[in-house]
């Protein structure tokens, strides 16, 4: 995810480069043109996500679609499912990617919280749902709640697009509403990330 950034802004740059040579240029440029179309459809066409990725770092902050911060129930199986989509992301980095529904840019100065209504106390097993490349695998989490804390490591699971489970192991709860925390222990410096994080089940 994040070694596409700079690959992608080059190659809208060199897009925009050589659309103002075109625009400025006689008929025959248009093999130029035909060019530029070939390589487009080798990466998918302009909806593919390579380029919508581009586009989104393209825009400020504030312009990524936020998620919904929500109190977390238990469903019908007696799972609670901390989604992104329902996390509060803290942090200078973290944003949350609506194409995945994950937050990402996840760095070890950010955090995700969410609020869970425990109907039961007792030992939880931990499921991740994430992704993260194999450069920046291998880093470690804590998954706290106000009773309890759970270390664990992140493997690879392949790339940034490909999402995997992990059992991380249990960690005890209290019964109660309460906020449960998500972050890197490991401590690492700015530029890399920690995973790519869709949701955490507590089962």
């Amino acid at each position: 995810m994040m070694e596409c950034q700079g690959l992608a802004m080059a190659l809208h740059e060199l897009f925009r480069i050589l659309a103002n040579f075109i625009s400025n240029s006689k008929p025959k440029s248009n093999i130029m043109l035909h060019s530029i179309l070939v390589v487009t459809m080798l990466f998918g066409g302009l909806h593919a996500r390579f380029f919508e990725y581009s586009l989104l770092q393209n825009k400020t902050k504030k312009e990524f679609p936020s998620n919904r911060p929500a109190r977390i129930q238990r469903d019908a199986l007696g799972n609670y499912l901390l989604s992104a989509a329902m996390g509060k992301a803290i942090g200078p980095n973290i944003k949350f990617m609506p194409e995945y529904q994950a937050f990402g840019w996840f760095t070890s100065k950010d955090r995700v919280e969410w609020e869970v209504d425990v109907q039961k106390a007792g030992d939880y097993q931990v499921e991740i749902n994430y992704s993260v490349d194999n450069a920046e695998a291998g880093k470690e989490f804590i998954l706290s709640s106000p009773s309890a804390q759970l270390v664990g490591k992140v493997p690879p699971s392949g790339s940034w697009e490909t999402y995997k489970m992990l059992k991380a192991g249990k960690i005890h709860l209290n019964s109660g509403i309460q906020k449960m925390v998500f972050k890197s222990k490991t401590q690492f410096k700015a530029g890399g990330a920690i995973l790519d994080l869709r949701a955490i089940v507590l089962r």
